[in-house]
């Protein structure tokens, strides 16, 4: 029926087996359901247990709590500290109590815990009345009496509640009987303790009559229903020298009558009393252990029979099935082994061998990756599957081969670029040079506009071939020993590109020194992007450099018509992120690329964003950290008051101060200030000193009016010196002969032509109709001022 159907071979021999397969399953299931409803069952019964045990462990709190309680209403100068500490031990089992109560079925936990969790709800209230000494001696018994005794319910109602079998049930009535016990034990000392010294009325006598015999009949169901070792633990419970008084004061009080006064020692019969209230709880708490591990092992045994029988109907059906589908499912599993370890080797392994071929050196066998690992056994052939394996293995190893033959082709490639780039590079170099030495000593215009045509094309074959130097990987800079200025390095890279007139260089930081690691590929990334500023671009470029904050921002504005956004989204993920190989995409735009691999060697920042209203910004983003940032010299001043300051008694124009000149030693020196932004010096933050000035006279009305007595004194002591004519007139040399503006003044590219002998002079200006002063003050006042310089100290090299 299956003649020419595709249903694999594991799937028909499970349709054969279909129907005897489906019998065992059922009477298998039927087991394990029955089976699973018991364990469940026994799941239940264990928690129940546990969370009697908590409610037995809860209700010795309480006793205990009712104790410390009656004695501080009974004693208005007993301290509330022992209150406050045993109802901290109470919180605490109560809260372990809730819990175990959390892990109980809803309707279990309100059948069996309700009414004892709705008497502890109400303690809060209780214990704040039994703080303030507003409640009675007969409230706190009878509250806490009646919260116990639903505790006591509780317990007493765990067997009938959880279904537990006729042994379990009957000890967990031993365990509630104990705690009874306990119960009755607590009631009759707290009695007591009212009670004693007083005289005894009907109602008191009975209460301890009732007690009493509570107590014993407790104890008498745990003799008779409880097994020996729990016999053991009650009989050596209650003997000892504690146990025996508390006896003697049990029958002491028993033989007391109404209307007569209990006398008994307060403190031997408290800690009598105590003594067995505390070996009771002892062994309610073993019981109660006992109990829990008893359940607990009869619900692993009932795990074990469920998980054995369905162990045995799956090994069953396992068996039966395995049989019948054993080749197939080898089969299937043999064939997705190969279908995942080829997956694996060509969605992973492939290409990272591929990749690490590339990276490695083909002349090194060293290092070379090893061939990828087989995927066929060793051994030969044996089926269809093996040779399918042995097919990839095939094609692995060509991979492998041609990814080593590919490597050595893109390194034999990379070194050719890289040896014609160095050898194009110095010669460029040198044809540079030799420009420069014949630019130098021309002197025809004409072929000095030749000259600087080859310059700018010689710079541009410079920059051509440092891009294919960059693209294989290598560096393209030279070895400087100087720093140069940001503004040099701008009209560095303007002098590389072809229309370098459309350049114009804005605000650049002259604080700003590039250093020599980064000078030319700065120049070059800069060069690159101007390039393409002015070749897409009809207008003028625009270039600034500023210093911000901790960055250097460097701006290439031009005025084109823009760039789309996704693909000014994509350059810019190029920009960020440069591609680790050299694409054909990367051929045809060099300047990117290479800006994109220069930024990415030197941890500098590339991106374009739109400008505005039209045109496209190229920002270039420095760290300051990798620039020299020059500090800028500190004014030597002389001492005086500080300048903007009123002197004593002097007006403000008395105190205007001005900076001392500075020093041509200081003007002369090298720029040894650029330091790196990180260690930039911090200004002073003290006043600089300054020089005070002489207090400025009134305007005078008219040169002729001028007379300064102590300029008068030295100009007659002085006479005015030889070269000094009084009412001389000066006369501007005649001006060279004017450049020629006509023809043949420009070469036919635009350039001015070098002229013997001419000069540019500016027209003269028309002769202003000036007074004539008297020379005589002027004299006067030279003589004076030259002998004020002959007589000045002469001050160390170096200060103001």
């Amino acid at each position: 029926m299956w003649k020419g159907s595709v249903v694999p071979v594991a799937r028909r021999l499970a349709l054969l087996l279909a129907i005897p397969l489906a019998a065992t399953v059922l009477f298998a299931a039927w087991g394990v359901v029955s089976t699973s409803r018991q364990a469940r069952a026994a799941d239940r019964l264990q928690t129940l247990a546990a969370a009697s045990t908590s409610v037995g462990e809860a209700v010795i709190e309480l006793s205990r709590e009712r104790l410390v309680a009656t004695q501080l209403v009974s004693n208005p100068a007993a301290s509330v500290n022992p209150l406050l500490e045993q109802v901290a031990r109470t919180d605490r089992v109560v809260e372990q109590y809730r819990q175990r109560r959390g892990q109980l079925d809803a309707d279990d936990a309100a059948q069996l815990l309700a009414p004892f969790d709705a008497q502890v709800a109400l303690l809060p209230a209780l214990r704040e009345q039994i703080r303030n000494r507003a409640a009675s001696r007969t409230a706190v018994l009878v509250r806490y009496r009646v919260a116990i005794a639903q505790g006591l319910a509780a317990r007493d109602a765990v067997g009938q509640v959880g279904g537990a079998d006729g042994q379990i049930a009957d000890r967990l009535r031993v365990a509630a009987a104990v705690s009874r016990a306990s119960e009755y034990a607590g009631i009759q000392q707290a009695t007591v303790v009212i009670a004693n010294g007083v005289v005894l009325t009907p109602a008191v006598q009975q209460e301890l009559a009732a007690t009493r015999a509570g107590y014993d009949e407790a104890l008498q169901t745990v003799v008779d229903r409880s097994p020996g070792r729990w016999r053991a633990w009650l009989d050596q419970a209650l003997t000892g020298p504690d146990i025996l008084t508390a006896q003697r004061l049990d029958d002491e009080i028993a033989r007391a009558r109404a209307g007569t006064k209990l006398r008994l020692d307060a403190a031997g019969w408290t800690r009598a009393a105590s003594e067995r209230r505390e070996r009771l709880r002892g062994v309610q708490s073993r019981i109660d252990a006992d109990i829990t591990a008893d359940v607990a092992r009869r619900r692993a045994e009932q795990w074990t029979t469920t998980l054995v029988l369905s162990a045995v109907a799956m090994t069953l059906v396992a068996a039966a099935g395995v049989l019948a589908l054993r080749q197939g499912r080898a089969l299937a599993r043999r064939l997705r082994q190969v279908r995942d370890a080829v997956t694996g080797m060509a969605a992973q392994d492939l290409p990272d061998l591929v990749r690490r071929v590339s990276n490695a050196d083909p002349a090194d066998p060293a290092a070379m990756p090893p061939a990828p690992a087989a995927l066929a056994p060793a051994r030969g052939s044996r089926d269809e599957v093996d040779e399918v394996a042995t097919a990839f293995d095939t094609l692995a190893l060509t991979t492998y081969h041609i990814s080593t033959d590919l490597a050595r082709q893109r390194r034999v490639a990379s070194a050719a670029v890289e040896a014609v780039g160095r050898r194009c590079q110095g010669m460029t170099h040198r044809l540079l040079q030799e420009l420069d030495t014949a630019e130098r000593d021309e002197k025809d215009a004409a072929t000095l506009a030749t000259f600087f045509a080859v310059d700018n094309l010689a710079a541009q074959l410079l920059q051509f071939v440092q891009n294919l130097l960059v693209l294989s990987g290598r560096s393209v800079g030279t070895v400087h020993h100087q720093p140069a200025p940001l503004a040099t390095v701008a009209q560095a890279a303007q002098g590389r590109i072809q229309e370098y007139r459309r350049v114009m260089l804005g605000m650049i930081d002259e604080r700003v020194l590039v250093p020599p690691a980064l000078i030319d590929d700065l120049v070059h990334l800069l060069a690159s992007l101007l390039d393409n500023a002015t070749r897409y671009s009809p207008g003028d470029a625009l270039l600034n450099g500023h210093l911000l904050g901790n960055r250097v921002l460097i701006q290439i504005t031009d005025s084109g018509t823009g760039i789309n956004p996704d693909l000014l989204g994509r350059l810019n993920a190029e920009l960020a992120a440069p591609a680790p190989q050299i694409e054909v995409e990367h051929i045809r735009r060099q300047g990117l690329a290479t800006v994109a691999a220069l930024a990415a060697s030197h941890g500098l920042a590339v991106r374009l964003i739109p400008a505005q209203p039209h045109g496209t910004v190229a920002e270039v983003e420095i760290p300051a950290a990798k620039l020299l940032i020059t500090a800028p010299q500190p004014v030597a001043l002389p001492s005086g008051p500080i300048a903007g300051r009123r002197a004593p008694g002097g007006t403000p124009a008395s105190t205007l101060t001005l900076p001392a000149p500075v020093t041509s030693a200081r003007r002369e020196a090298p720029i040894a200030a650029a330091l790196p932004a990180r260690r930039r010096p911090q200004p002073p933050r003290v006043d600089a000193p300054t020089q005070v000035l002489p207090v400025v006279p009134a305007p005078r009305r008219s040169p002729e009016q001028e007379s300064t007595p102590a300029y008068d004194e030295t100009a007659r002591r002085l006479p005015p010196p030889s070269w000094f004519v009084e009412g001389a007139t000066v006369h501007m040399p005649a001006s060279p002969t004017p450049f020629a503006q006509g023809h043949g003044a420009t070469t036919p590219n635009g350039l001015p032509k070098r002229q013997p002998m001419a000069a540019f002079a500016p027209p003269p200006l028309p002769a202003a109709d000036v007074p004539p002063r008297p020379a005589g003050g002027l004299a006067r006042t030279a003589a004076a001022y030259q002998r004020g310089l002959s007589r000045r100290p002469h001050q160390p090299k170096g200060q103001p």
